[in-house]
């Protein structure tokens, strides 16, 4: 049944870049097939030669995605489509950062499991912000000065001076 099926429906290939092709792909599959026989020296020649093939596809079948990407940004400026060139640019140029799939857990053991990640995330952050200061308290205590003033500020001049500031600037 499972052959039957992968003859008629074929295999699922995943592509990590839109840029890759069938044909590509085609070729990756016959290089892992011939890399069994590289200890012959007719089997070595056919590999070595796959092998160059597959980079001159890769070579040319990026350019061409550049160049359809380029033509796409070209586009959309010329329709005034600023957000969708300017993201097309930033996606093209922006590095992608893998995310980390493990985590050393205090002693050093490697934690694997979502659950126990997010447990030593949340431990290292509390242990951030519980950190103990080593510092002098005292020097923290204020003296107290008397808060009365001679000279209170009135809500009526308050309101004059909004009354004064000019309409649509900003006060500074």
């Amino acid at each position: 049944m499972t052959e039957t099926a992968s003859e008629i429906l074929g295999k699922h290939r995943q592509r990590k870049k839109p840029r890759i092709t069938a044909e590509i792909l085609d070729l990756c599959d016959k290089r892992r097939e011939l890399r069994k026989k590289r200890v012959e020296p007719e089997g070595s020649e056919k590999y070595k030669e796959v092998n160059n093939n597959i980079k001159r596809c890769m070579k040319k079948a990026k350019e061409n995605w550049i160049g359809e990407q380029c033509s796409e940004i070209e586009e959309n400026l010329r329709k005034n489509n600023s957000k969708r060139a300017y993201q097309l640019v930033k996606d093209l140029t922006t590095v992608k950062q893998g995310k980390a799939t493990t985590v050393q857990d205090r002693s050093g053991k490697c934690l694997t499991e979502v659950r126990q990640i997010l447990n030593r995330w949340t431990e290292y952050c509390s242990e951030l912000y519980n950190h103990k200061a080593n510092g002098d308290p005292s020097v923290l205590n204020c003296i107290q000065t008397d808060t009365e003033d001679d000279h209170p500020i009135f809500r009526r001049e308050v309101e004059a001076a909004v009354q004064s500031l000019t309409k649509g600037k900003s006060a500074g």
